[in-house]
């Protein structure tokens, strides 16, 4: 395959891709993806359409997204990632999503209490300092309450949590909608409170308390409802 790359708008169409790309060895495992400035040129899409569809594919198994570092073609992951995401895909109710989301974190955050390493812990405020430097910053934040989710299920020590989790988080995003997303990552107040809920959920896991970590994530997860439907 050449690397000409059509024009194309919308992360799945991005996504399908680069997915296609992987598949087809155009990326061996290992090689390093061309910078999201690089690939939001290529296509001529914004960049956080390009980490949209890159946030996907890692769900997916396909990439390995460093922090800083950069993104890698990983080797075929299993069929069963393939087949929940693609069954998620077809889901179109944000509710079900939130309500599953509350169901799985809930039981993640206690998990993250019980074993959580100084590694994990060292993560989790490495972005809570990014989620506060980036109060305001609606793609920022978005990326930053993503990965602190994620932080907590690695934490967690259960490998079928981690991409779980990162591909609810996807498919949430991807209903909730850029109106809503702007107003609940760009509101500097309501992102402020989110940032405060997600410090307490994160002392609590440092303190190895199991019970008080689930309810504050049931709380968060309950309140970021409320609000989103009070904006749909």
């Amino acid at each position: 395959m050449n690397n000409v790359f059509p024009v194309k708008k919308g992360a799945d169409l991005v996504k399908d891709h680069l997915l296609e790309q992987l598949q087809n060895g155009f990326y061996a495992p290992g090689d390093r993806l061309p910078s999201v400035e690089s690939l939001a040129s290529q296509y001529q899409v914004g960049r956080s359409t390009i980490r949209e569809a890159l946030s996907a594919l890692k769900a997916m198994g396909w990439l390995d997204i460093r922090h800083g570092g950069g993104t890698f073609a990983k080797r075929q992951p299993q069929a069963s990632a393939d087949m929940l995401h693609s069954w998620l895909a077809d889901i179109d109710s944000l509710q079900s999503l939130i309500e599953v989301r509350k169901i799985i974190e809930v039981g993640s955050a206690a998990l993250a209490a019980k074993r959580r390493t100084a590694g994990d812990l060292d993560a989790m405020a490495e972005c809570l300092q990014l989620m506060e430097t980036h109060l305001g910053d609606e793609e920022a934040s978005e990326q930053d309450d993503l990965l602190f989710h994620v932080h907590i299920a690695r934490a967690s020590h259960n490998e079928i949590l981690i991409p779980m989790l990162e591909l609810f988080h996807q498919q949430c995003a991807r209903h909730m909608g850029h109106t809503r997303r702007m107003w609940l990552f760009g509101e500097r107040s309501t992102a402020a409170q989110l940032h405060k809920e997600h410090q307490l959920i994160y002392e609590a896991i440092k303190q190895q308390q199991e019970s008080l970590a689930s309810k504050l994530m049931l709380d968060h997860l309950n309140k970021v409802e409320a609000l989103l439907n009070d904006h749909a």
